[in-house]
């Protein structure tokens, strides 16, 4: 039996959050489901439980554990003109209309109270890097691709101790 995160059933979180979230935008695929579920598993769930705010003075929100600075970097310098407009688009149609700034993006908060929009932010943030997602079926590449991109080499994760998390994201 797949294991249970904090309440969430992995292969609930991935098949009925995540995929369909990441398939609205049009960035679904084994790869990207995969890679997202695992992030969220590395991030937002430590100890049995899943963190929608960093533990301690740390700025991260959503269970995919973005900082703001980041959030606020993908909008003005990634999905800002029309080059990706339809991209915003969908994004802003996953976040909805309550919790949005003067300009109408989505505050960073939205990704704490909604799952699909944490889980769309969290695929955007990947697809920021020209460096192809990893396969689909690889968890130690999954996960060192997550320690190189997502939490960086001044983040406290460590690769290794996430391969599990990224082997059960692929068995969901």
């Amino acid at each position: 039996m797949a294991k249970v995160t904090g309440g969430i059933y992995i292969p609930h979180l991935k098949n009925e959050i995540i995929q369909p979230a990441l398939d609205y935008l049009g960035l679904g695929g084994v790869r990207a489901i995969n890679q997202v579920t695992g992030t969220f598993l590395a991030e937002g769930y430590a100890g049995g439980s899943t963190y929608l705010k960093q533990l301690g003075k740390g700025p991260a929100v959503g269970a995919m554990q973005m900082e703001p600075a980041t959030y606020n970097d993908i909008w003005k310098n990634f999905l800002a003109g029309p080059k990706r407009s339809h991209l915003a688009a969908l994004l802003k149609n996953i976040a909805g209309e309550w919790n949005t700034d003067a300009n109408g993006i989505p505050k960073p908060t939205t990704m704490t109270g909604n799952i699909f929009f944490a889980a769309a932010m969290c695929r955007v943030f990947y697809l920021r890097f020209p460096t192809a997602l990893p396969l689909g079926n690889d968890a130690i590449a999954m996960a060192q691709y997550h320690k190189k991109y997502y939490n960086t080499a001044l983040g406290k994760a460590v690769w290794q101790d996430n391969v599990d998390r990224f082997q059960q994201a692929i068995d969901a």
